[in-house]
C-alpha cells in the first residue's frame, strides 16, 4: 500500500511538473509571432542609437517597448556600464539580417519624445527584446498599457539574472533588503521586503515594506494600474515577503516605490527569504 501510494504522488509531482513547464513553454511562445502577418510592419533599420533605441531608413525614431537598455554616451549624458556593448551587440545582430525587421506597434503608439514605440522582430520571428534580455544587456521596463508581453519579458530576465550576465553582474542591480536600504536610496532599485501592513485606498493600494528606520518604504500601485494586479491576492499578504522592481522617490519625508505592472512584484515562498545584503557605498 506505501509503495503504491510513493508512485501515486510521484506520478502526481510529474503531472503538475508537466502541466507547469508546458504553460510556461505556451507562454514564452507568445513573445515571438508564429508568422509574420498584418499586424508587423516591415522596416529597415538605418541607425542604432543603443539598445533600445532605433533609426528607420524612413527617418522615424523607435523605442523598443518591455526593456530597458544602459545608455551611451551622448551631449551630456556619461555613457553607463554595458551601454555601448549593447548597442554593438545589437548592432551586430541586425546587420546579419541586413538591418531588415518587422514592428508590432503597441497601444500607445508614441512616448513623450515622439519616437515610435514598438516591438521589433528579425526575419526568423526573433524577438529583439527577448534576444537582449537574455543576453544580460537588458533589464525589463513594464509601461502600461503597452504590457501585452510584459510576462514572457519578465522569464527572458529571469535567464540572465540566473547566469549574473553582463548587467547583472553589477552591485547596482541586485536585490537588497528593504530594512538595510540607504536612507537616501533614490531610483531604480530591486527589494525584497515583508509587508507589515496594506492600505487600500480609493485611488491606491499601499504595500508598507518594513524598514530599519522611521520612515517606511511605500510599495504604491495607483488605482488605474489595479487592472494588471490581483488585488484579492495583494490584500492578504500582511506578514509576507515580496521582491519588487521599480523606481524610487523620497517626496517629504515619504520613500515611495511605484508599481505598475504584476510582472514588478513577486511573492517569496518563507523558506526562499535571505540574509541582509549589505550596501557597498
Amino acid at each position: 500500500m506505501i509503495k503504491q501510494r510513493k508512485k501515486t504522488l510521484n506520478l502526481s509531482v510529474f503531472f503538475l511538473f508537466y502541466i507547469f513547464t508546458s504553460l510556461q513553454t505556451c507562454q514564452a511562445s507568445t513573445c515571438s509571432p508564429e508568422h509574420i502577418s498584418s499586424k508587423e510592419e516591415t522596416a529597415t533599420v538605418k541607425w542604432v542609437y543603443d539598445g533600445d533605441t532605433l533609426l528607420l531608413t524612413d527617418k522615424r525614431k523607435i523605442r523598443i517597448i518591455g526593456i530597458d537598455t544602459p545608455e551611451t554616451k551622448h551631449h551630456q549624458q556619461a555613457a553607463q556600464a554595458y551601454g555601448a556593448k549593447a548597442r554593438e551587440a545589437l548592432r551586430a545582430l541586425l546587420k546579419k539580417h541586413y538591418y531588415h525587421i518587422y514592428l508590432r506597434h503597441g497601444k500607445e503608439k508614441k512616448d513623450r519624445y515622439g519616437r515610435e514605440l514598438a516591438h521589433v522582430f528579425l526575419p526568423d520571428h526573433t524577438n529583439i527584446s527577448i534576444w537582449l534580455l537574455e543576453q544580460g544587456f537588458a533589464k525589463t521596463m513594464a509601461i502600461p498599457p503597452n504590457v501585452a508581453l510584459a510576462d514572457c519579458y519578465k522569464q527572458a530576465e529571469k535567464v540572465a539574472q540566473r547566469q549574473a550576465l553582463r548587467i547583472w553582474s553589477q552591485n547596482s542591480l541586485q536585490t537588497k533588503k528593504a530594512d538595510n536600504l540607504p536612507r537616501t536610496k533614490k531610483g531604480f532599485v530591486r527589494l525584497i521586503g515583508k509587508i507589515i501592513k496594506i492600505i487600500h485606498h480609493k485611488k491606491s493600494l499601499l504595500l508598507e515594506l518594513d524598514s530599519n528606520t522611521k520612515s517606511h518604504i511605500l510599495v504604491k500601485i495607483k488605482k488605474k494600474h489595479w487592472r494588471y494586479f490581483d488585488l484579492d491576492m495583494l490584500e492578504k499578504l500582511t506578514d509576507r515577503h515580496i521582491k519588487v522592481a521599480g523606481f524610487l522617490s523620497n517626496r517629504r519625508g515619504k520613500r515611495i516605490l511605484y508599481l505598475s505592472h504584476s510582472s514588478q512584484l513577486e511573492i517569496i515562498p518563507i523558506n526562499r527569504i535571505k540574509p541582509t545584503i549589505k550596501w557597498s557605498l
